[in-house]
């Protein structure tokens, strides 16, 4: 059984079945150089002249086929370093191109012969590690009946080891603001709402979350802000998108609107469990969507605010439908938020609002619902004209990619304003532009980028309307609303078996990006000045004054941005810094 391989960036996007590059199947050797407390990875491209069943780790298994084509995939590092090794799975994209995306638990996957896979190779640099450099071996057995395994590939690869500590991502300055849906989340897996198993789905989604570094809490407490993503209009790959709300509201026999919070309660609890509880979002008192064809149950307020509320009396649900029993309904959650002691970093969210005369009403009626303590209000924005007329309610806001490259000119008086207030100036992508995106099909390294993007245009983080939202079969379909939407711009984990989120390495990559813009802050430590990185971004990213928007139809518009989709040259940027940091002794350097 002839076997074949390469090792590769964790960058490099295979597609199953597409012509392989001579220059990326020849490649045998890798350079790798990271921080201490840093992950990384990088991949390996194997294929076999046969067909086989090829294990990962000490156990050989055999597939379907019995015992005729094995292989064995072992990986291995000196020191003690974390290191391990996955199959990656391959999904459809939107053309039906079956693409790499999610890193499998699975031990064991089928080969087909001549159809090279890829194997994620991913490692952590202990904190005290003492060296500057990490050997990670990577062997290949094959054996076929009962044969002895054969060594086929034997390969060490030489980690290079900057004498740099990087700081836990859960403590990171980046300011990671990914939405949840825990609705969604039960729905995927059939789960009775707020049920044990649900609680399960949620802790398990949320520790990956803090993975990451997330710092935001979503609170959904409306029902169907968002009006299911107007699932309803889509009955290809037809997917039940509701969220509902997560405060349970009854009308007592009295006719008073009592609250009962043990979920909001124990989802805040949660999240902190896991360092989630830098701020708290509060989802669906303002800037609901789709008012006109999703109706709206108050008429008399003009933000479709839909609370779905138990009627004791007559047994059975109803609606909020009064402006007197939605403001009880309003007081009542501000107050439980203020007697938590969890006012001051909680901010009521608006997603792209576009009305600043709705908002404005908005602003003064939430105010009126919360006493004499001011409402902390943020929001998401796309659009310009808004942007001028209602910053000023604003305390905390994340600008689209469009507005974001518009408003260079102010952002930093943006944020020196927003920051004043207590809140974040960050930016997001969602279904546009095509690129820079997180999309299955985008680039692997805009993925990264998301990261090293944040760093240039100086903001405080990134937001996206999504950590995992499934449509309702996404490892088969997760195209949906194409062209409108993009397959993967609904999540970038995958629904496990064992209840616990299928990380993809869009994910990680995502996460690469972080900790390179840690890198950039320790830099800042060491005395580098914020031009000098700039400087050697900009070897990579392109110049910022070259940033630009074209406006295309049905008021899509195209970001016009020179970064290079050559990963040697983040790798080359990222390497300067790392000497440069290395050459000076300040805070962060490692004491001997």
């Amino acid at each position: 059984m002839n076997t074949e391989y390469s090792l590769l960036d964790c960058a490099y996007k295979h597609i199953l079945y597409k012509r392989i590059p001579h220059e990326v199947s020849s490649s045998k050797s890798i350079d790798i150089k990271v921080l201490k407390g840093e992950k990384f990875a990088f991949q390996m491209m194997l294929g076999f002249d046969t067909d086989c069943t090829v294990s990962i780790g000490k156990h050989p298994y055999i597939g379907w086929q019995g015992l005729n084509g094995r292989a064995r995939v072992e990986v291995t590092s000196d020191y003690g370093a974390d290191i391990s090794a996955f199959f990656i799975g391959y999904v459809k994209d939107d053309c039906g191109s079956l693409t790499a995306d999610p890193i499998l638990p699975d031990p064991c996957q089928d080969f087909e012969a001549g159809v090279p896979r890829m194997v994620w190779i991913e490692g952590m640099v202990p904190h005290d590690f003492s060296g500057d450099k990490l050997q990670i071996g990577i062997k290949v057995y094959c054996q076929s009946g009962y044969e002895d395994e054969s060594l086929e590939i034997d390969n060490d690869i030489e980690v290079s080891v900057a004498d740099i500590r990087l700081q836990p991502l859960q403590n990171s300055s980046f300011h990671l603001d990914l939405w949840q849906h825990p609705s969604n989340w039960a729905r995927l897996y059939n789960a009775p709402l707020w049920s044990e198993t649900h609680w399960d789905i949620i802790e398990n989604n949320l520790k990956e979350l803090s993975s990451i570094g997330e710092k935001v809490v979503t609170v959904i407490a409306s029902d169907y802000p968002w009006a299911g993503q107007t699932c309803y209009k889509f009955p290809k790959n037809a997917s039940n998108l509701f969220e509902y709300n997560m405060v349970g509201v009854k009308r007592s026999i009295d006719g008073r609107i009592e609250c009962d919070f043990s979920v909001v309660d124990r989802y805040i609890g949660l999240c902190a469990k896991c360092g989630i509880d830098s701020e708290i979002n509060i989802f669906g008192l303002m800037g609901n969507w789709d008012a006109f064809s999703f109706g709206n149950p108050v008429p008399e307020y003009n933000d479709p605010i839909r609370v779905s509320v138990y009627d004791e009396a007559k047994g059975s649900f109803s609606f909020i439908r009064n402006i007197d029993e939605l403001s009880q309904y309003i007081r009542l959650l501000f107050e439980y938020f203020i007697q938590r002691g969890l006012w001051d970093k909680t901010f009521v969210m608006s997603d792209e609002p576009n009305n600043s005369d709705i908002f404005s009403k908005g602003v003064e009626f939430l105010n009126s619902c919360s006493g004499r303590k001011k409402v902390l209000l943020k929001s998401a924005l796309h659009d310009e004209k808004f942007l001028q007329e209602s910053l000023s309610h604003i305390d905390s806001v994340s600008f689209n990619a469009e507005l974001t490259i518009k408003s260079f000119d102010k952002l930093q008086d943006v944020k020196h304003n927003i920051n004043g207030k207590g809140g974040k100036l960050t930016w997001f992508v969602c279904c546009f532009p095509d690129r820079p995106n997180n999309f299955i099909g985008s680039p692997l390294v805009e993925n990264m980028l998301m990261g090293w993007l944040t760093y240039y245009f100086e903001m405080d983080g990134f937001l996206r309307w999504d950590y995992a939202i499934w449509p309702s079969d996404p490892w088969n379909e997760p195209s949906y609303k194409f062209p409108r939407w993009r397959a993967g711009d609904m999540f970038f984990v995958y629904p496990g078996k064992d209840k616990k989120p299928v990380r993809s390495i869009r994910w990680e990559n995502l996460k690469f990006g972080i900790q390179d813009f840690e890198l950039f802050k320790e830099a800042e430590k060491h005395g580098v000045s914020k031009d000098e990185i700039h400087s050697i971004l900009s070897f990579a990213l392109g110049k910022k004054s070259d940033m630009r928007i074209e406006t295309l139809e049905n008021y899509k518009y195209k970001v016009g941005m020179d970064y290079s989709l050559d990963y040697s040259k983040y790798k080359k940027a990222k390497a300067a810094l790392i000497d440069k940091i290395s050459r000076g002794d300040k805070f962060g350097k490692t004491k001997s």
